[in-house]
């Protein structure tokens, strides 16, 4: 038990380099850019991050089940730290965007690698409050990161924001060399070309999130991705395993999620601006109500586990679907009208509906899959909620920027996000009660 709190510690550290980072850049990255020049290459600060640290998530996955769990986060983090170091030192905007492809590289690892040892090391009773925890460090973050970004690019400079991941990134992985694995993993072959062109059609499509003309990004994608199945198909032991496939209770989580985050899980992006625009609100006070949010997913994480035990997998995510499809109803009702303490609220319940949901999903990744796909069945829901989140951002903006007004725009947006939230509602009545009750596709 003594080993697995410095092991705990460490996947919290984990957790807090990452939503620091996320935070902490959104706040500076405009000095940066002002200071290195080559404001042409604003976006791809965080194109490219985003990029690496999405395609190479089921790679992560994948080789966990092989190598094992401490061995690639610790690896994952010396990247990211190293990416970390060579940031911080960048004198263009070109060396900083490619050493932020290098910090990527690690992060894909970093986030999906902790849940899984979180699902090797306690029972399902335990998985929410942790889970909670880890949210939390998230929503302290959304809190202290622009703070801090705001202080290294006033007091210090901004290459603080970098360097101050190199010590945090030691502690890591010095808390995490207690930690002794005692599931055994089995070497077998890596299918790198299916790899490739996997990584290769996701980063199409993901690179359409971020031109002024994604169709072309999107038909090659598609492309490389259909090429990707049928290689697949002929490969003995392929990157995604067809057990992941045939196991129902995976496959509908996996596109359960999908489809979550498609829906109301990205509007979040857009409801600051909301405030801000459409109300005249400050920034700080348009900010906090993401504290809602946060608030709400600490108190539907943490009972998460016994819930599954009481009232199993099917009840919860049909429960939270519905919680989600009549809170984000009232949001597109009220949309002009709404007061900010009622947003709050709902907010709030939304926001207990994402925490019950997102750790349902995870707990139910894990315990539905057999032991020798447990990393890349975790690792593959991971993925697909960043895609789902990525292409539902996209959706949104895309809808707001051609609205006639923000409230209009926030309307449309709403009325997406509803109209995917009434899938995920019928989906939730596949998803079987329990992991005993999985039954292979045919």
């Amino acid at each position: 038990m003594g080993r697995n709190r410095y092991v705990f510690w460490g996947l919290v550290i984990t957790t807090l380099i990452s939503a620091l980072d996320a935070n902490i850049m959104q706040t500076a990255s405009p000095t940066i850019a002002k200071q290195l020049g080559g404001m042409e290459l604003f976006a791809w600060i965080f194109a490219v991050y985003m990029l690496a640290s999405t395609v190479t998530v089921p790679l992560y996955g994948k080789l966990s089940d092989m190598y094992g769990r401490k061995k690639l986060l610790i690896i994952s983090v010396a990247i990211f730290t190293l990416g970390s170091i060579l940031c911080g030192i960048a004198n263009s905007m070109v060396s900083l965007v490619i050493y932020r492809g290098i910090q990527g590289l690690g992060a894909g690892g970093m986030i999906p690698l902790s849940m899984i040892i979180v699902g090797d090391l306690f029972t399902i009773e335990k998985r929410g409050k942790i889970q909670a925890v880890f949210s939390t460090i998230w929503a302290l973050a959304s809190i202290v990161g622009p703070i801090l970004g705001s202080f290294f690019v006033e007091a210090l400079t901004w290459r603080w924001i970098f360097f101050i991941n190199i010590p945090i990134g030691i502690a890591t992985i010095l808390c995490l060399i207690p930690y002794k694995e005692e599931n055994e993993f089995k070497k077998t072959y890596i299918d790198y070309k299916g790899f490739f062109l996997f990584g290769i059609s996701i980063t199409l499509l993901l690179l359409a999130t971020n031109v002024s003309k994604p169709i072309l990004y999107i038909t090659a994608g598609l492309f490389v991705l259909a090429v990707f199945v049928i290689v697949e198909r002929k490969v003995t032991e392929p990157f995604l395993p067809v057990s992941l496939f045939k196991n129902k209770g995976i496959l509908m989580t996996n596109v359960f999620m999908l489809i979550y985050c498609l829906s109301f899980y990205g509007t979040s992006n857009f409801i600051p601006l909301f405030l801000q625009e459409g109300n005249g609100m400050s920034i700080y006070k348009s900010g906090l109500i993401l504290l809602s949010i946060a608030v709400g997913w600490m108190f539907g994480s943490t009972p998460a586990g016994n819930w599954i035990i009481r009232f199993g997998y099917k009840n919860l995510f049909i429960s939270g679907s519905i919680i989600t499809a009549v809170s984000g109803l009232g949001l597109y009702l009220f949309v002009e009208s709404i007061s900010y303490a009622m947003l709050f609220v709902i907010l709030t319940i939304q926001g207990f509906a994402f925490g019950l949901l997102f750790a349902v999903a995870t707990i139910a990744s894990q315990e539905f899959a057999e032991t020798e796909i447990k990393g890349i069945s975790t690792s593959l829901q991971i993925f697909l909620r960043n895609i789902g989140s990525s292409v539902g951002v996209m959706i949104m903006g895309v809808l707001i920027n051609h609205a006639a007004n923000i409230v209009i725009g926030m309307e449309n947006v709403f009325l997406y996000a509803l109209v995917f939230s009434f899938i995920t509602v019928f989906l939730s009545f596949l998803i079987p009660a329990n992991s005993a009750a999985v039954k292979k596709v045919d």
